[in-house]
Order: C-alpha cells, then structure tokens, then sequence
C-alpha cells in the first residue's frame, strides 16, 4: 500500500470522527476564551465585611471610614457584637470581621498599642489577602499620622517628623511578573497543557479506535500499511493541526489576553516544535495501547489536575517530594511549561532551557519506540503471528 493511501486513509478517519473534530478543534477553541476568563479581573475589590466597634468613639469611626475608604473591603454591616458577625460570615453574607476593641482611642492616647483583630473567610486567598491588605494599610497609616502628630507636639519639623518615623523607604520591584497577574503566568502554562490533553485525546481516540476494529477483525488501511507510513500520517495530520493551534494560542490569544511576550519567534517555534514532537510522539504510544477509543478521554482528563500541579508554576517544585517531580517528567507538558515560562515570561536565553529542549527530544525516541513496538504487535494479531 502505498503512502499516499495510508495517508488518506487516516485523514478519513480522523475527520469522519466527530468526537475528533470536536476535541482537536472545538475543545481548542472553546478553551482559548473559556479558560482565562476568571483570571482577567486581577484583583478582588470592595469585599463585603462587618465591623464591630466596642469603642463607639470619634476616633474609631474614623478609622471605620478610611477602612471603608480602601478599594479591597467595604464595610456593609456594623454589628453591636461579635456572635452577630460571625453568623453573618456564616451565612457567607460577608467575607471578613474587623473588631475594634474597647478603649481603643484611651489607649491611644496613653501611648499604648492596641490590638484591632481581623477574621477573615479563608477558603480563597485572594480573599483573605484582600481583606488583610486593607486592614493593614488602614492600621498603619492611621499609626504613622498618629506617630507624627506625637513627634510634631514635641516641636519636631514636619520632615524630620516624616524622616524619624519612616528612616528608609521600600522600593518594591516584581522580576518576571510586573503587575502580580495571574494571566501572565497561569494562561501560557495552562495553554500548553490545553494543547498537549486535546491532542493526546484525539490521537488517544483514533487508536483505539483502530485497535477494536482490528479486534473485530474489520479491513482497512490499518490492515495492509506499514506501521512507519501510519506513525509518518498521523504525525503530519495531528502536528499540522496543532502546529496552526500553537501558533493561534501564542499568537492571538497572547496579545487579545495581553499576555507578555518576551521571547523571539525563532525561539518559541524551536522549541515548540520539540514540544509538539514530544506530544505526538506520546499520543502513539498511547494510541497503540488504549484498548477502546471510550479509554482515552477519561485517562487524559483525570491526569490534567496532576500534571499541572506537578509542572511547578502553581505550587514550586522544591516543595514536592522527588519522586512525583521525576513522575511529572514522563509528560511533554511538564518540560515544556517550565522551558516556555522561562522563554516567553522570564525573558530567558535559549541555553537556559537547553536541558527542557532536550528532555523532550529524549521523550520523543522513548515513546516513538514504544509506540512503534506496540502498534507493530497490534498488526501482528491481525497476521494471527501474536
């Protein structure tokens, strides 16, 4: 059988599938809008809290007034005690409890520190940091002009005022990650899994597939190509299809979601080719042992949430045991996240990726191998040699 037949006949199959075209071009798409959505709102502002003011005076109003004044909190309830709040945060009708305590503006008069306790919904960090950051903010500026106010009684300058309580200013700069974002480092990372979980579900999909067909003893191009023209067809199939998918997610998702964009395109279509070679090379590998095309999908997806806390961007690696960070390596996405992250975030030079770029090569041999041992014993049973 020639090439060109075998070639047609796996674009056949492949495009006559609607679960294929559905996961390889509909999944594809769909995830590039989907998935950022909840990451472009970058921070969380006015969130609900209640105050409960044991002081009642001017000056713990005052300080109720600049809390509310901070973009993260605003103040909706002002309860007479702290049971009424904390069923209230219960009831999730408020996210955090600010409780001044009694004699606060006594305290600080006398010069003694009083304690302002905070409970706060911890189920999302984002809304517990919300709720500290601007409890924290208020507190220290209501001390340091209280602090001053103290220093100017005593006839000091207003700028050797400033200067005592403040003798060093903090100069605060974030490498890598400007602005604290989470689309600038979630979505590339995840985007690269997008692409390597659809591909191997599709390619998961069409071999097994192949695989019960031949169990059913069925004829087609399957029975009569090589094992080489099949791993030749569907590599140009699904590397071209997902090389367009690559670029589109690199491209025009990167810059609709204003995603940074740090490397050369030189760099990234070098090493995305290893990565996308790597994907193919292990969606073979797994054609030729899923055996039914149901199999792929429920494997793929159950190891989406592994993978992608094992790839070191959502949790760090030094914090993992060793052996799930030398499990994680078996997956292209793994190698790839980390290498496009110090490529296209980090700003980093090709060489300082070099053992990502050839961890991956290494996968492709393994698992073309492999997939090639395995797909040759599969044909073999149709021989009745196996």
């Amino acid at each position: 059988m020639s090439f060109f037949d075998v070639f047609k006949g796996e674009a056949k199959l492949l495009f006559s599938d609607i679960a294929i075209v559905l996961t390889i071009f509909g999944g594809v798409i769909l995830y590039s809008f989907l998935y950022p959505q909840p990451y472009l709102k970058e921070s969380v502002r006015e969130l609900p809290i209640s105050v409960v003011d044991y002081d009642k005076s001017d000056t713990s109003r005052n300080y109720i007034f600049n809390l509310d004044a901070t973009p993260q909190v605003k103040v909706i309830r002002q309860d007479m005690n702290k049971k009424d709040a904390l069923d209230a945060l219960v009831a999730n009708k408020i996210k955090g409890i600010i409780i001044i305590p009694a004699h606060f503006k006594k305290d600080l008069a006398l010069g003694k520190s009083p304690t302002i306790a905070l409970g706060v919904d911890n189920s999302y960090f984002l809304i517990y940091g919300g709720v500290l950051e601007a409890t924290l903010k208020t507190t220290l500026t209501y001390a340091a002009g209280m602090k001053v106010a103290n220093l100017l009684k005593q006839q000091l300058p207003l700028a050797k005022a400033k200067e005592a309580y403040t003798p060093y200013s903090l100069n605060d700069i974030a490498l890598f990650n400007r602005y604290n974002s989470y689309t600038q480092y979630v979505i590339p990372a995840v985007f690269i899994l997008i692409l390597q979980q659809t591909m191997l579900i599709g390619m998961g999909i069409l071999g097994g597939g192949i695989n019960e067909r031949i169990r059913r003893k069925e004829k087609g191009y399957f029975v009569d190509a090589d094992v080489w023209q099949i791993i030749v067809s569907r590599c140009i199939l699904f590397g071209g299809i997902f090389f367009i998918h690559m670029i589109y997610y690199f491209g025009f998702s990167f810059t609709f979601f204003d995603v940074s964009h740090l490397a050369s395109i030189e760099d990234i279509l070098k090493f995305g080719f290893a990565f996308l070679a790597a994907s193919l090379a292990l969606g073979i590998f797994l054609g030729s042992i899923f055996t039914s095309r149901e199999i792929a999908t429920p494997a793929v997806l159950f190891s989406s949430l592994p993978l992608v806390f094992s790839a070191g961007f959502v949790w760090p690696l030094e914090a993992m045991p060793e052996f799930i960070r030398e499990l994680a390596l078996l997956s292209p996405s793994t190698p790839a996240i980390q290498g496009f992250l110090k490529l296209n975030q980090m700003g980093a030079e090709f060489s300082m990726v070099k053992e990502n770029y050839a961890l991956l090569w290494i996968q492709v041999l393994i698992y073309i191998i492999l997939g090639y041992y395995f797909m040759s014993k599969n044909k073999r049973k149709i021989d009745g040699t196996v």
